[in-house]
């Protein structure tokens, strides 16, 4: 006998476990899959940063707000720890060339209204007493959050349960189930089919391949990224350090990327990243592995901005697929074939996890939804 659901999400992270949630608690009998497991994918490889100040402006930005206000609120709707606390963060331009740029990001986020600064010299010290004299030329600070990632996910999935959710992990879903033009489910790579009135693709990397089954060109590519993390330290940082270079350059689809991004975790470790090549660039046999290449770039990095890290050990490295558009909007709401919704492409994941989840439970419960997301969706495309 065939399986039936209200919605089917396929996708363990942020969104998948966030649309789960809200699914359920909306009284939608929900099924999530995930080819790994929970948080085993990008997700579990994210820092848990809850990212206001780096967002696009427009759409973007509205919707990362509205997540940023949501997740001061997530201990409280979750019932459980996950870790949240306010964060503050520093976008740095390192050379003069990227001046330009970061002036754009701080004008365009005060204008908003964002209470956003603009560092230089002392200030710029205060902020960050450890960053080696004269290596950064100015820096943009916010007070934003993070989350420690798998409470995070772990709650909402422990609380989607709760609201009758079903969780399968280690179940790879070969295509989405059509009939009469519409997506009426999925079929796993057993052959088995499983249906359901809506399929929400939150699968992150994933998704482009996936939605090629029904018909769709979804514009979500994919870096190999790499992370790595130290012993754990005394308080060292006061902020999440990020070069400015990083939003220009980290998902260059060409060429492999070194942008130093660091912070010090809920722990004590500090965790340096990014790291990132194209998929296209890496031999099948390297996939998944940290790279030497990469090992070297990360260090002299640091060293050239926190050299007093030059005796801290690095205790693990993780390679993920990290998901992103050309456009760096996400693709997001309901997809150009019918029963489909998309949620996938995010710059930024954590901030706007809640605020999409409860949205895809509105596009499924009332068929409409607080945004305008025609943007959005309108970058996918027919094959």
């Amino acid at each position: 006998m065939t399986e039936r659901y209200g919605a089917i999400v396929v996708g363990g992270g942020y969104f998948g476990c966030a649309c789960g949630y809200f699914l359920a608690k909306a009284g939608v009998k929900t099924l999530l899959l995930d080819e790994k497991g929970i948080a085993r994918g990008a997700s579990g490889a994210n820092f848990g940063n809850v990212q206001v100040q780096d967002a696009s402006m427009g759409l973007s930005y509205d919707l990362t707000l509205a997540g940023f206000r949501r997740m001061q609120t997530m201990e409280q709707e979750l019932d459980a720890d996950i870790g949240y606390q306010p964060y503050s963060s520093l976008i740095a331009a390192e050379r003069e060339e990227h001046l330009p740029e970061l002036r754009k990001l701080y004008a365009e986020k005060k204008e908003a209204g964002l209470d956003i600064r603009w560092l230089e010299g002392q200030a710029l010290r205060d902020a960050e007493p450890n960053l080696a004299p004269g290596a950064v030329v100015a820096a943009t600070w916010f007070l934003q959050g993070r989350v420690y990632p798998f409470f995070y996910q772990y709650a909402l999935i422990r609380r989607g349960r709760e609201h009758g959710l079903t969780v399968r992990e280690d179940v790879s879903v070969a295509s989405l189930l059509l009939e009469g033009g519409a997506c009426v489910g999925v079929v796993l790579s057993d052959g088995s089919e499983i249906r359901a009135e809506h399929v929400v693709v939150a699968a992150g990397s994933g998704t482009r391949a996936l939605c090629a089954t029904a018909g769709l060109d979804v514009p979500v590519y994919s870096v190999k990224a790499e992370a790595f993390a130290t012993e754990a330290i005394a308080p060292f940082l006061n902020t999440y350090y990020s070069s400015a270079a990083f939003f220009a350059e980290a998902h260059d689809p060409e060429k492999a990327v070194t942008s130093l991004c660091i912070g010090q975790s809920h722990y004590g470790n500090i965790l340096l990243a990014e790291t990132t090549k194209p998929h296209t660039a890496v031999a099948d046999d390297c996939q998944d592995r940290t790279s030497i290449e990469h090992c070297r770039n990360i260090k002299r990095k640091v060293l050239e901005f926190f050299p007093a890290l030059e005796p801290i050990d690095i205790l693990r490295s993780w390679v993920t697929a990290s998901p992103y558009t050309p456009s760096n909007e996400p693709v997001f709401g309901k997809a150009p074939v019918p029963g489909l919704i998309l949620a996938a492409g995010f710059k930024s994941a954590a901030v706007v996890s809640a605020v999409v989840g409860e949205t895809v439970a509105q596009l499924v419960t009332r068929d409409t939804a607080p945004w305008d997301l025609s943007s959005f969706v309108g970058q996918v495309g027919r094959m």
